[in-house]
């Protein structure tokens, strides 16, 4: 029994009963989600900065983009690196990303012509530790667990926050993903809410059914007031609304 008390005080094995400990304030490593008690159930204390974490929606614009948005403002206030969306299944409309404070003149767009493109684009942004976040929309067809296990050892050594948007189905499949999150928005809400249940996590098991008020809806601002922010915004010289990346 001493052998075995001896074995499990080291600090490289890890026991369920540390999750606690894991989540405290002098560990909050993590990138805050503005959500303090989605906080609470990650390991660090937030979105982890150099893993791979996929967000799997029924359907795109369930509210999946505005879960992140205040993890991706704090990227862009602490670093200077950039910020890539890889194939996204919709052009970023960037008067929206500037209303949510979102510094669209450090986002890259890829747009690739096909899913062996985008992955091969994704692998050489994350080699070049030239972004700090990366949000990715793959082909679930052809996307292999040996591409998903790639694209993790990549985030972790260039430490990039990195997201890949897949369906809902793809929980049936096994992920070497550090943090798997399901996005849903209930039936008779205003839109703004969220049920998240966390499918895989670091330091835990899987929780269901969080629910979240989002924030920072763009569409809640009147219409004069994105009107001035436009305004001011091309008053400044910001005419390119996207830098393109092909």
């Amino acid at each position: 029994m001493s052998d075995l008390r001896d074995l499990l005080s080291k600090k490289f094995i890890w026991r369920a009963c540390d999750l606690a400990d894991s989540t405290t304030s002098e560990q909050a490593w993590g990138i805050p989600t503005g959500f303090d008690d989605l906080d609470r159930l990650l390991y660090g204390n937030g979105w982890p900065r150099d893993a791979l974490m996929e967000v799997l929606v029924d359907v795109h614009g369930c509210g999946e983009l505005r879960l992140l948005v205040t993890g991706l403002r704090c990227l862009l206030r602490e670093e200077t690196r950039w910020m890539a969306w890889v194939n996204p299944p919709f052009v970023p409309y960037a008067p929206a990303l500037h209303g949510l404070d979102i510094d669209v003149n450090r986002v890259l767009l890829v747009h690739p012509n096909s899913h062996r493109e985008a992955l091969w684009a994704l692998e050489k942004i994350l080699e070049s530790g030239s972004c700090s976040a990366a949000l990715a929309w793959l082909n679930e067809q052809d996307l292999k667990e040996k591409h998903v296990r790639r694209i993790q050892t990549r985030a972790k050594s260039s430490r990039v926050w990195t997201t890949i948007f897949r369906p809902s189905h793809a929980a049936q499949r096994s992920s070497p993903a550090e943090l798997r999150l399901h996005v849903q928005r209930p039936q008779s809400t205003d839109g703004n809410r969220v049920e998240l249940s966390i499918l895989k996590r670091k330091g835990g098991w899987a929780v269901n059914d969080v629910p979240l008020k989002l924030q920072w809806h763009p569409n809640a601002l009147s219409v004069d007031c994105m009107a001035r922010r436009w305004n001011q915004w091309r008053q400044t010289g910001k005419t390119e609304e996207i830098r393109r990346i092909a």
